[in-house]
């Protein structure tokens, strides 16, 4: 563990020579309107989305490698008449971090000065604060001249590699006396330009003087140099006090020069930048950030906005507080429960690991994270659970992606796909939302479908369709809704029809495994089909409880195809009679009348119940193998991918988690499962890995097996599924098991080869690092399975 805390109360801690990991850090406010990434060589990025980048896009090779990236700063010091220091913030020195929600503040000690630097996001405000503290530590008085070196990028991440240098000559900057404003003439995108409408600013002012003048353009700052050794410090170029018309069109920098300032001995200077975009017309733009610096630009509001902030997100996750003996287990916890908050603010594309997709969460992140914000933000949770079942379509897939403001989209990167597991996670948070509120008529809410070109689980595109708001219409143009609980019939339905060949659910593009992505025409999921199991007797519980209130339902007309039990049955073991079935519901809701019918809620309770049955018997019949566990999947050739291979024994944790927790799994075999589980899964002195090593590529499942074994999806250990298979243990009462699965996690978070900053991350490899901080599943599931269950 390479943090301490500075006390069992909060949650700040500090780490010694921080410069020696490769962490980063995030940095946001409250409307996650501005999003930042930092480390303590001062790296990471600065964006509001991922057509608006302040500076240039950050993954984690750019945070160790890449000046580009950083926030420098440049410190000479005249030594002597004859000597001068030039030191570079960026650099490593002896140092020591602080940080909290949601400050950065790491202070580097070198041999003259001690210097501070501090960056944070005023909780109400759209521009991420750097103040810089310069202390002479010597015994004498030094000369000291400064200058910032922030390279900006002003446009969409797809530009990094489309048309870099075109897009630059899209670049217009205004030089004022506080920093430098860029306004790019135009949104750079061949699928179809826009005007630029978004002015990205960097002003600054030091020790409360107007700047002294600018080096505006990468090639003016660095001249024959580059940005280690820029020609504008090391041979001491002469700044520019004005625009001239060759620093259009060019890379820009915020490269500002301080002046030279004497500092006496035990003496401070102080240093402040406000970083940030804003878009509007021109004037307006100028007026905005006018009015935002002015709310940081001397070291007492800075000092004021540190205090508000520190006090908004403290009061925010304190809501729920734990108290365990191990005060750093507390402290570490405070982490772990603002991991939800910042996947809700950052969505899946932000930080520096996560590197991929768009912006937005993930259809599957949305709910898990619900189950967390259900208990500080129980008002906001319940309003975005409720909307956010019209994301489903009438064929039971969903749109893949939730933007912040609660819109839409059928997928990231506008691929056809549909993943096997989405189907399931909207009664899990439903459930815990019900069994919160007891509001069973929160079931019978009207709610709109989500409707795009994506037809038939996306295996039919509609290229006429043109809408713009991506909602289900009538054949008469009249938006149609239906209840919340006919939303989640469609869901389990469709899918318990959805079968291949082997009667398992379909694979489809994937499952929560993302990375098992090559079996689309023949795979099945065994894991999920233990979920639509669990869903589809845990949804007669919600009917049992709303028949209290009413004795029908009104649904779609042709949802009654897939209540086959109550006019005409179809045999559930023939596997071809299920997908006929399904297709004759699929063709029949390409358009609709809206035409629904009234029926009894125990008919509907009858029909539900065969299908659990006959599901749940299947699998157990079925899956079960002599090795002491279920299989988990069939490949892309129908073969079973579960069991003894070649003489290697193949094993996935995922299937034997969902088949304890969805209650299918007998209590004998949750115990042979355990054995199986200790015998090849789980490593000594860690935890339980995501699957074994089998020692080859598999294309005919997914690309998870290309990976190195022990890293991400193939064979790592990964913490979301670690801890839901803590969670299946004490929820079928293994409590003992349930524990030593659950304390695995924080003894890999505490041990010497992992170097992460307090937080629960997405894995940890074969090293025990952990990798992808903080917008993971994994938090929200670890916060959940302590309230739910091993509280009891």
């Amino acid at each position: 563990m390479i943090y301490r805390f500075l006390n069992s109360k909060i949650e700040e801690f500090t780490v010694k020579d921080a410069h020696r990991y490769n962490n980063y850090f995030p940095l946001t406010n409250k409307s996650g309107s501005l999003l930042s990434s930092i480390s303590p060589n001062l790296a990471g990025d600065i964006k509001r989305d991922n057509d608006h980048f302040l500076t240039p896009p950050a993954t984690t090779v750019d945070i160790k490698h890449n000046p580009l990236v950083r926030r420098d700063f440049f410190i000479k010091i005249k030594v002597s008449p004859t000597k001068e220091e030039i030191i570079r913030l960026s650099d490593p020195y002896p140092d020591k971090l602080q940080a909290g929600f949601f400050y950065h503040k790491i202070t580097k000690y070198t041999k003259f000065i001690d210097i501070e630097i501090l960056n944070f996001i005023p909780y109400d405000l759209d521009v991420e604060v750097m103040q810089i503290k310069v202390k002479n530590k010597s015994k004498k008085s030094l000369d000291i001249a400064a200058c910032s070196a922030i390279p900006l990028y002003g446009r969409s991440e797809a530009t990094l590699r489309d048309h870099r240098h075109v897009s630059s000559l899209l670049n217009r900057v205004d030089l004022t006396n506080d920093g430098i404003l860029l306004r790019p003439t135009l949104l750079f995108n061949e699928e179809g330009h826009s005007l630029g409408e978004t002015t990205y600013f960097c002003l600054a002012n030091g020790q409360g003087s107007k700047i002294k003048g600018q080096f505006p353009t990468l090639e003016h700052f660095c001249g024959q140099g580059n940005l280690a050794k820029p020609d504008a410090i090391y041979k001491n170029q002469k700044s520019a006090k004005r625009k001239i018309d060759s620093f259009d069109g060019k890379e820009t920098i915020a490269a500002f020069d301080f002046g030279n300032k004497k500092l006496k001995k035990g003496q401070k200077l102080n240093y402040i930048i406000g970083l940030g975009l804003v878009s509007g017309s021109a004037k307006k733009c100028q007026n905005k950030i006018n009015n935002l610096f002015s709310k940081i630009n001397n070291s007492t509001k800075v000092t004021k906005e540190l205090v508000a902030t520190k006090k908004y997100w403290q009061t925010t996750f304190g809501k729920i507080e734990f108290n365990f003996k191990d005060k750093d287990y507390n402290g570490w916890l405070k982490w772990v429960k603002a991991q939800p908050t910042l996947r809700k603010l950052f969505g899946c594309s932000f930080l520096p690991h996560f590197d991929y997709g768009k912006g937005g969460r993930g259809w599957r992140d949305l709910w898990q994270d619900a189950l967390v914000l259900l208990h500080y933000e129980p008002k906001e949770a319940k309003k975005l659970i409720i909307n956010s079942f019209a994301g489903i379509r009438l064929d039971g897939s969903n749109a893949t992606i939730i933007k912040k403001d609660n819109s839409f989209l059928s997928d990231r990167n506008k691929i056809s796909r549909v993943w096997s597991d989405h189907g399931i996670w909207p009664y899990l948070t439903l459930n815990s939302c019900l069994e919160q509120s007891k509001n069973i008529s929160i079931l019978t809410q009207q709610l709109p479908y989500f409707r795009d070109s994506h037809l038939m689980r996306s295996t039919r595109i509609d290229y006429g369709f043109n809408q713009k708001d991506f909602i289900l219409r009538t054949t008469k143009n009249k938006i149609y809704k239906g209840s919340l609980l006919e939303h989640l019939l469609i869901q389990n339905l469709t899918s318990f029809f959805n079968v291949g060949s082997h009667n398992i659910i379909k694979l489809e593009s994937a499952d929560w495994n993302d990375a098992l992505d090559m079996a689309n025409d023949y795979g099945e999921t065994v894991t999920f089909s233990f979920m639509y199991a669990h869903n589809l007797k845990g949804i007669i519980k919600f009917l049992k409880a709303l028949k209290q209130k009413k004795s029908h339902l009104e649904i779609l007309k042709e949802l009654t195809f897939l209540l086959d039990t109550l006019k005409n049955p179809i045999d559930y073991n023939n596997f071809r009679q299920k997908q006929k079935r399904l297709k004759i519901y699929l063709e029949k809701t390409i358009e609709i009348s809206g035409a629904k019918v009234k029926i009894s809620i125990d008919d509907i309770i009858t029909d539900l119940n065969k299908k659990y049955k006959h599901l749940s018997a299947w699998l157990l019949k079925k899956e079960w193998l002599d090795k002491g566990f279920f299989n988990g999947y069939y490949d892309n050739t129908g073969k079973r991918f579960g069991g003894k291979n070649k003489r290697k024994v193949q094993m996935m944790l995922a299937p034997q988690v969902f088949a304890i927790m969805s209650g299918v799994a007998t209590k004998e075999q949750i115990k042979k499962i355990w054995q199986s589980a200790n015998k090849y899964l789980k490593d000594k002195n860690k935890s339980f890995r995501l699957n074994t090593n089998f020692g080859a590529i598999y294309p005919e499942l997914g690309r998870a097996f290309g990976f190195k074994y022990g890293d991400k999806e193939n064979g790592a250990f990964f913490n979301h599924m670690i801890i839901m298979f803590s969670y299946a243990l004490y929820k079928r009462g293994f409590i003992e098991e349930g524990n030593s699965v659950f304390n695995s996690l924080y003894k890999m978070m505490k041990s010497g080869p992992n170097t992460t900053y307090p937080q629960l991350p997405e894995y940890f490899n074969n090293q025990g690092q952990g990798l992808y901080s903080y917008l993971t599943g994994s938090a929200s599931w670890y916060i959940h399975t302590l309230l739910k269950e091993k509280s009891k």
